[in-house]
């Protein structure tokens, strides 16, 4: 399984601060039930309890048992959705290979991360939050001087691709296929020709990419519009500016960063609580189409 950024920063995330064992499960028993860890005791009395693990951002951690004051550095990765390895040197010493490669697999389970030892299942729960540095987002990150001398981007772009329903499938599609389905459909009695150009009004969408980098949405203004009409708009700060029969209905800030453009969409994102970069790449397919959030590929002229 490949691992994509975010699931590694879940992971770290999940993993990062200071697990203590929390309970044991015997696999031989007939109930599976969890032993609390203080009273799960080894030979010399100590319980399991004083097993505490401290995960740090840069994939080192520290093992401690309290009860006899022994300690070790190890370092950590994840190794899937959910699974982790760590090693400790030798502060670990069991019987045999195959115990210590189990005991060296960590494995997420609700809330708790657990190893086997054995027949044994041990639990642990995480007793305190570890600190994990916060990448800068894009919009925070200095430019360099060859990221600010990148200007290819600049220019106005037509809508190649718009995001559409064709048969039963949601994708990616051009106006000419849009507009043969939009003909069947007329076809069949299912919409009328106000319907048809309501479907193809994203196609008349153009994108602008300035030089002072801001993104500028062109809309082309309606047949039949007032010179009158369109300045009440301007002077209402409904629309921003008109030219060549198109308006302007707002401005985004666009930037190259480490040789890549991205544009601020402005949008409020959350993943698990987590809040999420507004910024989005504008990358760029084998056909010199550019991709602008999910709902279209844009096109220069």
């Amino acid at each position: 399984m490949t691992l994509d950024a975010q699931d590694l920063r879940n992971g770290m995330k999940f993993i990062v601060g200071t697990w203590q064992v929390d309970y044991i499960v015997n696999a031989f028993s007939n109930d599976l039930a969890h032993i609390p860890a203080t009273e799960f005791k080894s030979n010399d009395g100590t319980d399991f309890s004083a097993i505490t693990f401290t995960f740090f951002e840069d994939h080192t951690l520290k093992m401690e048992n309290s009860a006899d004051g022994k300690n070790a550095d190890g370092t950590w990765e994840q190794t899937g959705y959910g699974e982790f390895r760590y090693t400790v040197g030798d502060f670990i010493s069991p019987p045999d290979s195959s115990m210590l490669d189990a005991l060296q697999k960590l494995s997420i389970q609700g809330e708790n991360l657990v190893f086997s030892l054995g027949f044994l299942a041990v639990a642990m729960k995480k007793t305190a939050e570890g600190t994990i540095t916060k990448e800068p987002d894009i919009g925070e990150k200095e430019q360099s001087a060859e990221d600010l001398a990148m200007t290819d981007i600049v220019g106005i772009y037509e809508v190649a691709k718009s995001f559409a329903m064709i048969g039963d499938q949601f994708g990616l599609y051009s106006k000419d296929e849009v507009l043969a389905s939009l003909v069947e459909r007329k076809a069949a009695g299912e919409i009328d020709d106000d319907e048809i150009r309501e479907s193809l009004s994203m196609f008349e969408t153009r994108v602008e990419f300035t030089g002072d980098h801001k993104v500028k949405t062109l809309m082309k203004i309606p047949e039949g519009t007032s010179e009158e009409d369109i300045k009440e708009a301007i002077e209402s700060g409904e629309i921003n500016e008109v030219k060549d029969g198109y308006f302007s209905i707002g401005e985004k800030e666009w930037k190259a960063v480490d040789g890549k453009y991205y544009y601020n969409s402005e949008e409020h994102r959350e993943l698990l609580g987590e809040e999420q970069s507004p910024w989005d790449e504008l990358s760029t397919d084998d056909d010199g189409l550019m991709s602008f959030g999910e709902m279209m590929k844009l096109r220069k002229l």
